[in-house]
């Protein structure tokens, strides 16, 4: 069999990785009520853009304002009980130090003494449980007052209402999301790398994004997160691009295409014609040995550029490439060599 032979050659040239994905929102948060109350009041619709900490909705107030005014009174008469409870142990102390004296002298009987004692105790524990009841009551009027605080429905973060739940009247659950709220001043795009490629892959990395609904524009999206796990099913890493859509353009959901360009590396490449066979990322070789017979081997491929198919493993680079009539060949045929390319 007539072949045309050449060898593996090592060229340096940046590698561009080219895929397709979807754009989706920067953040998106579902806002679900803290407490259950009647909507009073939409202060937002769907599509209105907020700000954060920006007023959504209101709820009804009126329980726990009752609840609130209830709590206050408790406070107060805890705060009073505390007040009595002092004067009570103030009073108590002065008597138990003054008889402690009087036992030392032996004026009073151990009796009386231990009386004063007793009741020394008695209104040190009744000062504590006192100051314990105003804790209390504190602690239940701040309840109150987050619960308030929580009927009306707050923005998260600067955004657009991309969803809204309820009617006024309605009874509003922490079990039903009332809103949803997307952040669309920034969009991500979610690439998967082969895990053959991602060594070039870092925070400064960047990808240009072209738009199906916008083909004449182009944006630059920078790396936000690159996985550090490898998707065993499909061999890749998801690596996440983040890009400014501040006139807010281009929606969440929208399909575009991604062109990567890998840094510039050395890398081991036979012509495209020498790979007779290919699944995925996995081809077939020929190789000349000294006897003038030819073998094939199974290489681990890393793309195509400038005629030359990467070649990841199988070769170590002084092998002899069958790059003509490769089809026909068969493990062991002689073959006559008639040209041999650089």
């Amino acid at each position: 069999q007539a072949v045309t032979h050449t060898k593996p050659q090592i060229k340096k040239f940046a590698e561009t990785f080219d895929s397709s994905s979807t754009t989706t929102a920067f953040q998106t948060a579902t806002i679900t009520p803290k407490v259950s109350a009647n909507i009073v009041k939409f202060h937002v619709q769907e599509g209105d853009k907020v700000k954060a900490g920006q007023a959504l909705a209101q709820l009804d107030k009126t329980d726990y304002m009752v609840g609130k005014k209830a709590a206050e009174a408790q406070v107060q008469a805890a705060e009073a009980g505390v007040m009595q409870a002092e004067a009570a142990f103030e009073k108590m102390s002065n008597d138990y130090e003054r008889y402690k004296k009087l036992k030392k002298q032996g004026s009073i009987s151990e009796s009386d003494f231990e009386s004063v004692e007793s009741g020394y105790k008695q209104t040190e524990a009744g000062l504590a449980a006192a100051k314990a009841q105003v804790e209390m009551a504190k602690s239940s009027l701040n309840n109150y007052n987050n619960q308030l605080a929580y009927t009306t429905i707050k923005a998260p973060f600067d955004g657009y209402i991309s969803m809204k739940r309820g009617e006024i009247g309605e009874m509003a659950s922490p079990a039903l999301p009332m809103f949803e709220i997307v952040q669309t001043d920034k969009l991500k795009v979610d690439l998967y790398i082969s895990e053959l490629e991602i060594y070039g892959i870092t925070k400064d990395s960047t990808a240009e994004i072209t738009f199906d609904a916008y083909p004449d524009r182009t944006e630059t999206a920078k790396v936000n997160y690159i996985n550090s796990k490898v998707d065993s099913a499909t061999s890749s890493v998801k690596v996440e691009f983040v890009f400014n859509n501040k006139e807010h353009l281009y929606k969440p959901g929208m399909t575009v295409r991604a062109r990567l360009t890998l840094p510039e590396r050395e890398h081991l490449v036979v012509p495209r014609n020498s790979i007779f066979t290919r699944d995925n990322e996995v081809g077939t070789v020929y190789y000349k040995t000294a006897e003038n017979k030819v073998y094939s081997k199974d290489v681990t491929l890393g793309g195509s550029v400038e005629g030359y198919s990467i070649i990841r493993n199988g070769l170590d680079g002084n092998e002899e490439i069958v790059v003509g009539g490769g089809r026909q060949l068969e493990e062991g045929q002689a073959v006559t060599v008639i040209e041999t390319r650089n």
